[in-house]
């Protein structure tokens, strides 16, 4: 039995993980890696004391200063379920484990979502990414697109620049959407060509991309880099906490306590308005000081019973 279950081990969880640990209370840390949506990541410059890092050096910090703490952390691991039973919780996982705690802190993230597109899954892995940082250097010196927007779409395309020949931005939008500086960059590249109000249908191949059909055309293209956003990973809870119409976890925004007591949220899978690194790591250190003031209201009622 543990006093505390931490989900995930992004900057919110490792956040909740090092105050629950500073609390001296029994936790288990469950994470399926270290890397997430920040070390995918080409560069932060917006997290304070480091002017310009690389995202997996930032993420390779956080579990650096994570594991000086005393805490038991199990890696590769999935949540599949988490159930209520009396009081306590107890929450499943794809390795056959079952693990019981008084409290729970869901910090699960997101997951990238799917165009839903033909030849999307099946040419995944075989021209078909959705991390620059790990597969641009594969296709040096070819004709690639990027489909999506925001930052994470105008970071993949400048990922892109340093080995493609040439780099397509499909936005669905009549207009760029994104950090004016990275738009900038964007425009002044003689690499990419931006294609606005682009409805993408098809990626065509075999056993690799050979093109992309948008609005029509098709485009000869060996890569094909998705970032269309992400989605909150909160199917596990099924229907113990509510959740908005986006699935994001609703919490109490000062204490992240969600509808079912003793259940704290925080990150990218609640309904937070703001998903950002620090924004998260924030939240994680308030659900992790909330979790713990619930425990104690726990032992003090059974010391008056």
């Amino acid at each position: 039995m543990f006093d505390v279950i931490i989900i995930g081990a992004g900057p919110a969880g490792i956040t909740a993980g090092i105050y629950i640990a500073r609390k001296k209370l029994k936790a288990l840390l469950l994470a399926k890696d270290f890397i997430g949506q920040i070390g995918k990541t080409g560069y932060v410059d917006n997290w304070p004391g480091s002017q310009k890092i690389t995202g997996i050096d930032l993420v390779r910090g956080f579990e650096k200063h994570l594991k000086t703490f005393d805490l038991e952390i199990k890696e590769g691991i999935e949540v599949i379920a988490v159930k209520k039973e009396k009081n306590n919780f107890l929450v499943e996982t794809n390795k056959n484990q079952v693990f019981e705690s008084k409290g729970l802190i869901i910090c699960s993230g997101g997951q990238a979502r799917k165009l839903g597109i033909k030849g999307e899954e099946e040419l995944r892995g075989r021209g078909v990414s959705g991390c620059s940082i790990c597969d641009a250097p594969f296709f040096k010196d070819k004709d690639v697109a990027v489909v999506g927007s925001g930052n994470s779409a105008l970071e993949a395309v400048l990922d892109l620049t340093k080995y493609a020949e040439k780099i397509y931005l499909f936005e669905k939008e009549n207009f760029l959407r994104g950090d004016e500086l990275l738009q900038k960059q964007i425009k002044e590249s003689k690499k990419v060509e931006i294609v606005l109000k682009a409805d993408v249908q098809e990626i065509k191949g075999e056993n690799r991309v050979e093109g992309l059909v948008v609005s029509g055309r098709n485009y000869n293209l060996e890569g094909i880099f998705i970032e269309i956003g992400y989605q909150p990973k909160s199917d596990f809870v099924r229907d113990l906490v509510k959740k908005n119409e986006k699935g994001e976890i609703i919490i109490d925004l000062e204490t992240g306590q969600t509808s079912t007591e003793g259940i704290f949220a925080a990150g990218d899978c609640s309904n937070l308005r703001y998903k950002q690194l620090i924004v998260a790591a924030g939240s994680g250190a308030v659900a992790a000081l909330s979790c713990y003031n619930y425990l104690n209201s726990l032992k003090n009622e059974n010391r008056r019973n």
